[in-house]
Parts: C-alpha cells; sequence; structure tokens
C-alpha cells in the first residue's frame, strides 16, 4: 500500500472506534445542565486527554504487552473479538450495551466536570481504542509509521471535539434517526475491520 492508503485505513480504523457521533446523546444528557463555554471547556480537557493516553499507549503498549508476557498476536485476535462486539452492538445485532453503565451515567450527571472521567476516560479511550492503537503499532514498518497513528488520532480527536461541541446543532440537523445511521455504517466498517485484525493474528500465530 502507499502511504497515502496506509494512513486512511489507519484513520478509518481509529475513527470507527471512537466513533465520535455516537456519543453526541449521552454527552447532551451529561452535561444537560452546562452552559455552552463550559461545555467546550470540558470537551477541550478531555479530547486533549484521551489524545495523551492514545498516543503514550501507541509508543508504549508493546512493552506493557511484552511485560506481561502477552503476544502480540493474541492481542489482534482478542481486540479483533472485542471490535467484532463492538461492532455488532452499535448495528443492533446483539443486545444494546450501554457505553456507560447506568450507576456510571448516574455518577456523572452529579460532577460538576465529566471531562476526563468518563468522558476522556473510558469513553474517548477505552480498552478498545487502546487495544487498537497498540494493534496498529504492532504492525509499524519502521518509525516512520507512527506519525501515521499519531496523526490519525489526532485527526480523529479534532472531529470529536467539534462534532461534541457541535451537538446540540447535530441533533437538531440529522436528529436522532441519522445519528443512528452513521452508528450503524461505522459498526459494519468496525465488523469488517475486526475480522481482518482476527485474520491476521491467525495468520501470524502460524509464522511464529
Amino acid at each position: 500500500m502507499n502511504n497515502m492508503e496506509t494512513w486512511l485505513s489507519t484513520f478509518g480504523v481509529i475513527f470507527a472506534i471512537i466513533d465520535p457521533f455516537g456519543y453526541v446523546p449521552i454527552f447532551l444528557s451529561l452535561t444537560s445542565k452546562d452552559s455552552e463555554a463550559t461545555r467546550a471547556k470540558m470537551v477541550r480537557k478531555a479530547c486533549f486527554t484521551a489524545f495523551l493516553v492514545l498516543t503514550l499507549s501507541t509508543f508504549l503498549g508493546q512493552q506493557v504487552l511484552r511485560f506481561f508476557g502477552i503476544s502480540i498476536p493474541a492481542l489482534q485476535i482478542s481486540g479483533g473479538l472485542i471490535l467484532l462486539v463492538i461492532g455488532f452492538e452499535m448495528m443492533n445485532i446483539l443486545p444494546g450495551v450501554h457505553k456507560l453503565s447506568q450507576k456510571e451515567e448516574s455518577e456523572a450527571e452529579k460532577k460538576e466536570d465529566i471531562s476526563i472521567v468518563p468522558l476522556a476516560i473510558p469513553m474517548l479511550s477505552g480498552p478498545a481504542s487502546i487495544a487498537t492503537v497498540i494493534v496498529l503499532s504492532s504492525q509499524a514498518q519502521s518509525l516512520s509509521d507512527y506519525p501515521v497513528i499519531v496523526s490519525s488520532i489526532l485527526i480523529t480527536l479534532l472531529i470529536t471535539y467539534f462534532v461534541l461541541r457541535s451537538s446540540t446543532r447535530l441533533i437538531r440537523f440529522i436528529g436522532v434517526t441519522g445519528l443512528n445511521v452513521m452508528t450503524r455504517i461505522m459498526g459494519l466498517l468496525l465488523c469488517a475491520i475486526a475480522i481482518q485484525t482476527v485474520i491476521d493474528g491467525y495468520l501470524a500465530i502460524n509464522d511464529l
């Protein structure tokens, strides 16, 4: 693949797993009593925190795996299965599992600032997205591939920032139905990515 194809495939994976449009309804619910200025501040802090978490995972994730004796193929297969379940949920093939439990939502509604928890962690940079960037970094052929991953994270979170900042207008413009359609499209893409990740992990085991 050429550089543009590599970047597009990497960006597609990261954008699909973070799924900024899927967080619009829950973000509006958690910040219903906050002003636009407060929302903007929380979104900015959340996206910056998520960027730090995912970037550190990109560079340090493999060292953590080696410390615990976890192979990259094992992470690829387990990560692919996690992505597959999430993709099924996004397409409503499996019973829906809320991105936050009712208890977490209740606690979040009482917090004055939800930017770090739960918005940045575990919503924007949760186990699935962390596993995804580690898998992507494990497939890097050289250090020059790392900027591709980091730039994909950065652009995805910049889009997330503008999507959540415009969440009120977005809901008015495309409605909940429009958001659901976009989420299902992302879910379909995520399922295809998940299957490919599992296949790559299986092939890597055979090559060991």
